[in-house]
């Protein structure tokens, strides 16, 4: 909000975050509310208080194009993107894939895997939360939020388009495709421009599987099938560049690998992993 462009209701969205974050780390008067909450809904205070990082990815994710534009007034680093795309892969795949394999029975289910991620994000957290197993569901929801974070940097003070906003999408037969059509669609009526290196969507698929292979090994190699099929998916369908993909893949590697020191680290409360009063109500 310090930046040149920053929006005309600037003050508004900077105070929203303000009072944000002293609810997140229980400022006063913040955490004599919250302590309030808590006595008269304790369930659903604790259940939200378990949920909200996840439940707010959609408005963080959201306010990416307002926060870039503040940062770089509409300037997007693509032109350097396609050049480290030429250096590494010898051209342009996400101009070239889903030419040379037009297929609807390819086509279909790597978009289908595309949008697995919304169920990517949300589904291993659920699963731990289900098993009453508090200390691996908070250790799972910081690693997601780590690789957002990570990525959202990214995403703020580096913004890229992507292919999708500069060059026409692979058409043909591949339009009538219902996975196909049904991608589009949600991308067009909630993208946020400049997000698209690294790759969010497969940072996070990197870093649900990890959390997987922690917690639930045997629904593991399910979610690796799927990121893999997220990352080619976003490539065919002209989404990311190739380059995106990789740095996310790289991305969400490193921030699965720091998160359960980290977490151990900055972890404040005693483990409560076994605590019998802990149920999926909250």
């Amino acid at each position: 909000m310090l930046f040149p462009n920053r929006p005309g209701a600037w003050p508004v969205l900077a105070c929203l975050h303000l009072v944000a974050a002293a609810m997140a780390f229980g400022a006063s008067p913040a955490a004599r509310a919250w302590e309030w909450l808590a006595t008269r809904w304790p369930r659903a205070t604790q259940t939200f208080g378990d949920w909200y990082p996840l439940v707010f990815i959609p408005a963080l994710y959201a306010e990416l194009a307002v926060l870039n534009h503040a940062v770089s007034g509409g300037a997007y680093f693509d032109a350097l993107i396609i050049r480290w795309e030429q250096a590494v892969f010898r051209g342009q795949p996400s101009q070239t894939f889903a030419g040379a394999a037009p297929y609807r029975w390819l086509s279909e289910p790597l978009h289908a895997a595309y949008l697995s991620y919304y169920a990517i994000v949300f589904v291993p957290p659920l699963l731990i939360y289900l098993r009453r197993q508090r200390a691996q569901f908070q250790e799972a929801v910081f690693t997601v939020m780590l690789a957002f974070f990570a990525h959202y940097l990214f995403f703020v003070y580096f913004p890229v388009q992507g292919p999708r906003y500069l060059f026409p999408p692979p058409g043909g037969a591949l339009a009538d495709g219902f996975a196909y059509r049904l991608a589009h669609l949600v991308l067009e009526s909630g993208s946020s421009q400049g997000s698209a290196f690294p790759s969010s969507h497969v940072g996070v698929a990197v870093a649900q599987t990890a959390v997987l292979l922690r917690f639930l090994p045997g629904l593991a190699p399910v979610l690796g099938v799927l990121t893999v099929g997220l990352g080619a998916g976003a490539v065919y369908g002209g989404f990311h560049y190739a380059i995106d993909a990789a740095a996310g893949l790289a991305l969400g590697t490193g921030c699965a690998l720091v998160a359960p020191a980290l977490f151990r680290a900055l972890r404040r409360t005693p483990d409560r992993s076994d605590d019998p009063t802990f149920s999926t109500a909250g």
